[in-house]
C-alpha cells in the first residue's frame, strides 16, 4: 500500500480526521475529543488529536509512517510558540510526513475552495479569521455566536411548553421527534445534562428552520443576524471589507437556503461544500504537490 494524506479539524468538543490516498480519494475517518489546549491541557489536546489520527489510520489500513503530508486545523493555536509545540508533537507521531498546522478557523477557506477570504466557523465555539491575497493572517479572538445557542434557545421553548403549557406545539413535538425523545426523557436529560441536550437539539433547529417552522425561524434568523454583525465588525476593524466571506462547518451548511434568503454580504459569500477536515485534506494535498511529494 502506498502513502496517504491526512486532514484534521481539531475543535473545542471533538477532533475529526480524514485519510485519503495520494490521488485524493477518501479512505477512512477517525474521531477524538477536544483539541483546544485553552479548554483542556496541551498534553490532553495532543492525545485526542493522535487518537483521531490513529483511529482513521487503523480503519484505512495505514501506519503512521505511511503519511506523507498532513494539515491540522487546531482550536486555540494562536502564537508561534503554540505552533512549534504542536509541530514537534505531530512530527514525532508521523515522522515521514510534511506537516503544517494553523488555527482551525482558517479551514473554512479551503473548504469553500478558496485561497483567501474571511473565514467564519461555528460549532461549540465560534470564530472569525482571515487570509488575505498577500497571505497575511488575522484571527478575531472572540465572537458572540456559537451553534449551541440554537439548541439552548430551543431547549427553553420546549421547557416552557412541557412545564408551563403542559402541551407541545408542532415545533416542540417535531424537535423531540427528531431527537427521538418524549417529554419525560427530555426533562430527565435537561436536569442532568443540559449542555449535552442543547448540543443534541441544535442541528434539529436548523433542519426545522429549513422546513419553515415559524419558531425555528424565530431562533435561527436573529442568530444569523448576530453572525453578520460580528463579521461586519471584523471586516471594519481589520479593513478587510473587500474579502469574500467563507462560512464553514455543519451548521452553516445546513442553513444554506436560509442564509441565501435572509443574509447579504457586500463582498459576497460562500458556504462550505465539505466538512472542515476535508478542507484540511485539500491543504495537505496542495502542499504535497508544491513540494513534489506526489508523482
Amino acid at each position: 500500500m502506498s502513502g496517504c494524506l491526512i486532514g484534521v479539524d481539531g475543535g473545542a468538543s471533538k477532533t475529526r480526521c480524514v485519510i485519503a490516498t495520494l490521488d485524493g480519494d477518501i479512505i477512512s475517518r477517525g474521531l477524538g475529543g477536544c483539541a483546544n489546549k485553552n479548554i483542556t491541557s496541551f498534553e490532553t489536546a495532543v492525545f485526542e488529536v493522535r487518537l483521531a489520527v490513529m483511529d482513521a489510520l487503523a480503519k484505512g489500513g495505514y501506519l503512521p509512517g505511511d503519511v506523507i503530508s498532513a494539515h491540522y486545523g487546531l482550536g486555540g493555536l494562536s502564537t508561534d510558540q503554540d505552533l512549534e509545540a504542536w509541530l514537534a508533537s505531530l512530527r514525532a507521531f508521523t515522522p515521514n510526513a510534511l506537516i503544517t498546522a494553523s488555527n482551525d478557523v482558517f479551514l473554512a477557506i479551503p473548504s469553500t475552495n478558496r485561497d483567501f477570504g474571511i473565514a467564519v466557523v461555528s460549532g461549540s465555539g465560534g470564530n472569525i479569521g482571515a487570509i488575505t491575497p498577500t497571505r497575511s493572517f488575522h484571527v478575531n479572538g472572540r465572537v458572540n455566536f456559537h451553534s449551541n445557542q440554537l439548541g439552548q434557545q430551543a431547549l427553553q421553548v420546549v421547557l416552557w411548553q412541557t412545564q408551563i403549557e403542559k402541551e407541545l406545539d408542532p415545533f416542540g413535538q417535531a424537535l423531540l421527534d427528531l431527537a427521538n425523545l418524549n417529554s419525560e426523557q427530555f426533562l430527565g436529560i435537561f436536569y442532568t445534562q443540559p449542555k449535552h441536550l442543547a448540543r443534541q437539539l441544535a442541528p434539529y433547529v436548523s433542519e426545522l428552520a429549513c422546513q419553515k417552522y415559524p419558531q425555528a425561524l424565530e431562533i435561527v434568523l436573529p442568530w444569523l443576524a448576530l453572525v453578520g454583525r460580528d463579521v461586519e465588525d471584523f471586516q471594519e476593524e481589520n479593513r478587510l471589507e473587500s474579502l469574500p466571506i467563507c462560512l464553514g462547518g455543519s451548521t452553516f451548511a445546513s442553513l444554506q437556503t436560509i442564509i441565501a434568503e435572509n443574509i447579504q454580504f457586500a463582498s459576497g459569500y460562500f458556504v462550505s461544500s465539505c466538512p472542515l477536515e476535508e478542507g484540511a485534506l485539500q491543504v495537505a494535498r496542495k502542499q504535497a504537490i508544491a513540494h513534489k511529494l506526489l508523482k
